[in-house]
């Protein structure tokens, strides 16, 4: 009779004891996202009058890498937390991003960057592997690039771009996928180009 009188008693302290357990589990910690990285910023960027980089495309049609791609004028938005590519250097000009002048030359009507007009204030984001890595994963902003038709006809090209890829700050190289959208001048809505980015002259075929 004693053990019967008993039993609600130990349900109930079996059940706060096992309450009290769940409530002591420490909950997940979720890890911290990786802030851009603005030594990297640092490192892909020189002080002279007029930096570009080395830019060069692979051909897969040659199967080799191109020449390097010119007219790529490095710069940086106030917050300096990514590299951009304008002509801040020659008024109503531009730069040739990624080699899009030469590669939608039919659809402008011209290859000049001046007409052309490509100025884009943020284009490469980096991401370090870890805190303090000098190492990491390089993002293409992802974003419509304007580009103006040969003078004297005010209509404008846009072309998506996005990607991804990999640096080093110690070798100063990147090596990025591209991927651009071409439905606007009825071509596909992703194309892949593989590009090479170093602050010094490589020797690549």
């Amino acid at each position: 009779m004693k053990i019967t009188r008993l039993l609600p008693f130990a349900l109930s302290f079996l059940l706060l004891t096992t309450s009290c357990s769940d409530s002591s589990t420490d909950p997940e910690v979720e890890p911290q996202p990786v802030k851009v990285s603005a030594t990297a910023v640092r490192a892909f960027l020189k002080s002279d009058a007029y930096y570009q980089p080395f830019v060069y495309r692979f051909d897969s049609t040659a199967n080799k890498w191109s020449t390097r791609i010119a007219s790529h004028f490095a710069t940086t938005p106030s917050d300096s937390s990514a590299i951009g590519f304008t002509n801040a250097n020659v008024i109503d000009s531009g730069v040739n991003l990624f080699g899009m002048v030469t590669l939608y030359a039919e659809a402008l009507g011209s290859n000049n960057i001046k007409e052309a007009k490509i100025n884009s204030e943020k284009v490469l984001e980096f991401f370090p592997s870890e805190t303090g890595s000098k190492t990491g994963k390089v993002k293409v902003i992802t974003q419509d690039i304007v580009m103006r038709k040969k003078d004297g006809n005010p209509e404008t090209i846009k072309i998506g771009i996005s990607g991804e890829g990999t640096y080093d700050e110690t070798t100063k190289m990147m090596d990025v996928t591209v991927i651009f959208n071409e439905t606007a001048i009825g071509g596909k809505a992703a194309v892949a180009r593989k590009y090479k980015i170093s602050v010094d002259a490589q020797t690549l075929n």
